[in-house]
């Protein structure tokens, strides 16, 4: 769950700056994506709440450019 969460910012965050390089930082789409990944963000910060009320340590993770595509590891 948590690694999918991290994907959709990552894309949603991708197509954001390409938004906002094209149409500027004030387009009604470059906000709504910010919308979006402003919730996806607090989903991942509630995950990570309760995984440490449980005990268990949030997986770490990373991500990585090729080919202008951003992927986690």
């Amino acid at each position: 769950m948590r690694d999918i969460l991290l994907e959709k910012i990552e894309l949603l965050r991708q197509r954001m700056v390409s938004m906002g390089l094209e149409f500027g930082l004030d387009h009604p789409e470059v906000l709504e994506y910010s919308k979006q990944i402003d919730q996806l963000h607090n989903e991942l910060n509630q995950l990570d709440h309760n995984l440490s009320k449980a005990g268990k340590k949030k997986q770490a993770y990373c991500f990585y450019f090729m080919d202008n595509k951003a992927y986690f590891a």
